[in-house]
């Protein structure tokens, strides 16, 4: 058992034990053979885990949208949002609830991407959906906008994806980006990495280290030299190179 200064105030570890419920707790006891100071110890580095995550993801988060508004922005101007480029109705519902929360005199473009948020970015890689409601309610193609707008926001995508031996394909984009966007969520909402975390619909659970990794690749698809960045800034191999032990 690790008697560490850190874990032996008995206050401390009351107080901890206090605000995490034994539900939420049971996780790190399970991991940890049910020793409750290794638990703790466990705990604490998933806390560090998500934040170093969180850190990257705040970097590549901005990129990404910044990137996607880019291209939006050189095919149908700054009021891209104004007009009908065949979005799905989940994505012209976003767009329409981010454009009412904006106070007046913030209506602008900028503050509108600022505060649409990742799930709509990620949508826009997807298939696409719907638009409008029975008896009127017609598939949308987001692969046209892809062809014609939204690769151009992956420079690095034909030379990572060809060293892969794959094609670069709106769907092996947004297989990554899907990734990124999970990690972030699971972070954001405190939930645990310590044995992985899920993909909505999937069974396969990633690692944090696959997590890290999905960030790096999107960051190499977006702009080797943030890559560069990130890989040189982030935190997180340190972080999981320090797990704790029994």
């Amino acid at each position: 058992m690790n008697t560490s200064p850190e874990w032996a105030n008995g206050a401390h570890n009351r107080a901890l034990d206090k605000a995490i419920t034994p539900v939420r707790m049971s996780t790190y006891l399970a991991s940890a053979g049910h020793d409750p100071v290794f638990a703790r110890r466990l705990y604490v580095w998933d806390r560090d885990v998500a934040v170093a995550l969180l850190a990257d993801i705040a970097i590549l988060e901005v990129a990404l949208r910044n990137a996607l508004n880019d291209q939006l922005t050189l095919a149908y101007g700054p009021q891209w949002f104004t007009l009908d480029i065949g979005l799905d109705g989940r994505s012209r519902e976003s767009l329409a609830r981010a454009w009412a929360e904006l106070p007046q005199g913030r209506k602008t473009t900028g503050h509108l991407v600022a505060r649409l948020m990742f799930g709509f970015w990620r949508d826009l890689l997807s298939a696409g959906g719907y638009v409008g409601k029975e008896p009127q309610r017609f598939p949308t193609d987001y692969e046209a906008l892809w062809r014609t707008v939204f690769h151009k926001a992956f420079p690095g995508g034909r030379v990572i994806a060809s060293d892969q031996g794959v094609h670069f394909t709106r769907t092996w984009t947004l297989e990554t980006v899907a990734v990124v966007h999970a990690v972030r969520n699971r972070a954001a909402h405190h939930e645990p990495f310590i044995s992985g975390f899920p993909l909505p619909g999937q069974q396969t659970r990633l690692t944090p280290g696959d997590g890290h990794q999905a960030c790096l690749k999107l960051a190499r698809l977006l702009d080797r030299d943030l890559a560069s960045w990130l890989n040189s800034n982030s935190a997180l191999p340190d972080i999981l190179a320090a797990r704790p032990t029994p």
